[in-house]
C-alpha cells in the first residue's frame, strides 16, 4: 500500500497566487501518494510519537477541510483563524488560505511547538532550532516511503515544496525499533494535580482530538493525542491554570493505560 502524505498545493487556478478563498476544487490542500520530487527530500522527524501523532492529524484535518485553500500571498490566513481554537484546521469554518510551508507551521503549533514562520528554504534549520526534532538526509530515509513514519515531515533540500507523512512505511516497524529512534524516546512523568473535587470525578468523553498532557497548560509536553470521542476517567483531581480547569484523567492509549491532564474545555461528561 502506497505511502500517503498531504500538504498544501496550489490555487484552483494551478498557481501560487490568487485565486477564491477555501479549497474550490478539493485539490488545493490534500493527500496524494509519496513521490520522489525533482529537489530530493529531506525526512524531518518529531522525537516524540505524540508530537509525530498530533502534526499528522493537523494535517488530515486540514486536507479534509475545504475551508482552506491555497495562496502565498494570504498564506497566514488559516493559521490565524485556527489560533483561537488551539490551531486545529478541524475548527476552521471560514474560506482562508495557506500555502506548503505555512500550513506545516500551524501542525506544528497545533502539536504545542512554537515556532515563527518559514518558508521551505529554511524550514528544516528553524525546525531543528527548537530541539524537538532530527534530520535523516540520507538516502534509506529520503529516496524511499519504506522508513517513513506516520508525522514526518519532508522538506525539498532546497526551496520548494514541504509534505506531511499521514502513513507509515512498509519499514515502519523496524524503523521505530532502531536504536537511533530508541535513544529519542523520553519517558515524562505527569506532575501533581493541585486541586481535588468530588464533583468532577467521573467518566467523561473528548469533543475533539485533544492533547493528554504531563501537566496542566498548552506549553506542556503531550503524552499523546486522544482522537476525539476516547472515553477518559478523573477521579477528582485537577488544576486550574490560566483560568482553564485541567482534568487530570486516566485513558487508555494503544491498548495501554496513559495518566495526564486535559483541558476541561475539550471534555463532556458522560
Amino acid at each position: 500500500m502506497s505511502v500517503i502524505v498531504g500538504s498544501a498545493r496550489l490555487n484552483e487556478n494551478g498557481k501560487i497566487t490568487g485565486g477564491i478563498p477555501g479549497d474550490q476544487t478539493g485539490r488545493e490542500v490534500g493527500t496524494q501518494a509519496w513521490y520522489m520530487h525533482t529537489k530530493g527530500w529531506i525526512v524531518l522527524r518529531a522525537k516524540t510519537p505524540a508530537v509525530r501523532e498530533a502534526i499528522a492529524y493537523a494535517m488530515a484535518a486540514a486536507c479534509n477541510n475545504n475551508h482552506i485553500g491555497y495562496c502565498q500571498s494570504h498564506r497566514t490566513g488559516a493559521t490565524l483563524a485556527a489560533q483561537p481554537h488551539g490551531y486545529d484546521p478541524a475548527k476552521i469554518t471560514t474560506d482562508v488560505e495557506t500555502d506548503c510551508s505555512e500550513l506545516v507551521r500551524l501542525c506544528c503549533l497545533y502539536a504545542g511547538i512554537k515556532v515563527p514562520s518559514f518558508n521551505t528554504g529554511s524550514e528544516k534549520n528553524v525546525l531543528l532550532n527548537t530541539g524537538m526534532f532530527t534530520a535523516h538526509e540520507d538516502g534509506a530515509h529520503c529516496n524511499s516511503s519504506d522508513r517513513l513514519l506516520r508525522g514526518d515531515i519532508l522538506v525539498t533540500r532546497t526551496k520548494g515544496h514541504t509534505v506531511v507523512v499521514l502513513s507509515d512505511g512498509s519499514a515502519a516497524a523496524q524503523e521505530k525499533g532502531s536504536p537511533t529512534t530508541k535513544e529519542l524516546k523520553k519517558v515524562t512523568k505527569p506532575e501533581a494535580a493541585r486541586a481535588f473535587g468530588k464533583s468532577m470525578a467521573g467518566t467523561y468523553k473528548t469533543i475533539s482530538a485533544l492533547h493528554l498532557r504531563a501537566g496542566a497548560g498548552k506549553n506542556k509536553a503531550s503524552l499523546a493525542v486522544l482522537p476525539k470521542g476516547t472515553i477518559v476517567h478523573c477521579y477528582g483531581y485537577y488544576t486550574v491554570t490560566d483560568g482553564t480547569r485541567w482534568l487530570y484523567v486516566q485513558a487508555s492509549v494503544h491498548e495501554a493505560n496513559k495518566t495526564g491532564f486535559c483541558s476541561g474545555n475539550y471534555l463532556e461528561k458522560e
